[in-house]
């Protein structure tokens, strides 16, 4: 699926009998998460069920289900059952997790002590890879709305999914031209996969530098798709994202690691964005852990574009300097975007609708505090907050960039 085709309106259908491809791979719980529960859901909001009577049924169900549950070692199953126990689980969310079925909380344990690298809540990893993943391998894809809803759901899900390749193609590609040890990306595509290995290559940054603006065009054509998403339709999905006071997380947008290898890759971590990166790490998914925190002290140690250029180690002529201030502004280009879809999402936390634009965040003198507490997105930070703040460290480097030795060092 490209851009042109999420939130277009096509129906989703969701499966009523198992995968043609069969095979040792499912979830006993597949059948209810994909068809029962979204209608449960459903009804829990129109009033016709309560979380009570939800507790009981699937308690039920999964004391029936759990020999089954418990007896399954293979590593791809155990993402699958543990999405679907997590979406079982997250679907009281609105009620609080006391609301859960006892036998929902006793498996989830169970099979986090049988599979320690599986996340205990509903990450991004998760939610978005795991259940797309199993979505274009055998058209599964759990979303917790039920009818015209679920189509807008199953998009929000696959647009993330699909586009990040491309803003990890851009950042292998910014990286390359800082440490030579670093696999560039084949141009017009995205990224090779999320185990791409070192080796010793040869960039031309001019070659490098209009592929990295192509592909983020491109990311930033997923991400303006959202536009077409109501903010009632997103209300009705959100609750579920949410984590619980003083527990993990939500499963947020904000831990897609290939936008933060993007920035890592030109320019190093400020004050603000490291507490952000150190909050975070846990969240984000577990390939790109380690991935982040090599990136992380390698750009604090200079490896970064803006450094490399300040000490001379890259050199761009006028026209490279060009080409990098038009990847700087396709960046940027994708962070108002984001802010602007979600501001449109999530009008509460934008009741001030002054200072927004580019000017007036260039202009905000520094970061704010993303702990600050008000109007927290799904990962717990300030929306506001961790949005401008990221617009804010680009529009800086473009100007230090455009203009040499006109914005102080980030910090």
């Amino acid at each position: 699926m490209n851009s042109t085709r999420l939130f277009d309106g096509a129906a989703h259908h969701p499966q009523h009998t198992p995968p043609a491809s069969g095979g040792p791979f499912g979830s006993a719980l597949r059948d209810y998460v994909l068809n029962s529960l979204p209608v449960a859901l459903e009804d829990i909001s129109a009033g016709r069920l309560t979380y009570h009577q939800l507790a009981d049924l699937q308690e039920q169900m999964l004391r029936s289900v759990a020999p089954v549950v418990l007896a399954e070692d293979d590593e791809r199953t155990a993402r699958l059952l543990q999405l679907d126990l997590l979406f079982l689980l997250s679907g009281y969310a609105p009620a609080g997790p006391q609301a859960a079925p006892r036998a929902l909380t006793e498996l989830i344990s169970t099979r986090c002590g049988r599979f320690p690298a599986l996340d205990p809540h509903l990450s991004y990893e998760l939610l978005i890879d795991v259940n797309c993943e199993e979505h274009l391998r055998s058209g599964d894809i759990r979303v917790f709305s039920a009818g015209r809803d679920a189509a807008l759901e199953r998009d929000f899900y696959l647009g993330h999914h699909l586009s990040e390749p491309w803003a990890r193609s851009a950042a292998y590609g910014l990286r390359s031209l800082v440490l030579p040890a670093t696999v560039r990306p084949t141009a017009g595509r995205p990224a090779p996969d999320r185990l791409v290995t070192d080796r010793l290559v040869t960039a031309r940054p001019a070659a490098v530098l209009d592929d990295v603006g192509e592909h983020l065009a491109e990311f930033t054509r997923y991400m303006a798709r959202y536009r077409r998403l109501s903010q009632e339709a997103f209300d009705r999905f959100r609750p579920y994202h949410m984590g619980h006071p003083g527990g993990p997380r939500g499963a947020s947008g904000a831990f897609m690691p290939s936008v933060h290898l993007l920035e890592l890759a030109l320019l190093p971590p400020s004050k603000e964005y490291g507490v952000f990166l150190d909050q975070s790490m846990s969240y984000f998914p577990s390939w790109s852990r380690p991935v982040l925190a090599r990136w992380r002290g390698d750009s604090i140690r200079g490896a970064n574009v803006s450094q490399r250029l300040r000490d001379g180690r890259l050199v761009l002529d006028p026209a490279g300097r060009d080409r990098l201030v038009r990847v700087i502004d396709r960046f940027v280009d994708f962070r108002m975007a984001h802010l602007g879809v979600t501001r449109h999402a999530l009008p509460e936390a934008f009741r001030d609708r002054t200072g927004l634009t580019r000017r007036d965040i260039h202009g905000q003198g520094g970061e704010h505090d993303i702990l600050d507490g008000r109007d927290p997105g799904t990962s717990g930070f300030s929306v506001r907050h961790v949005l401008t703040n990221a617009v804010y460290r680009l529009l800086a480097l473009r100007a230090d960039v455009a203009h040499p030795g006109s914005a102080p060092a980030n910090s």
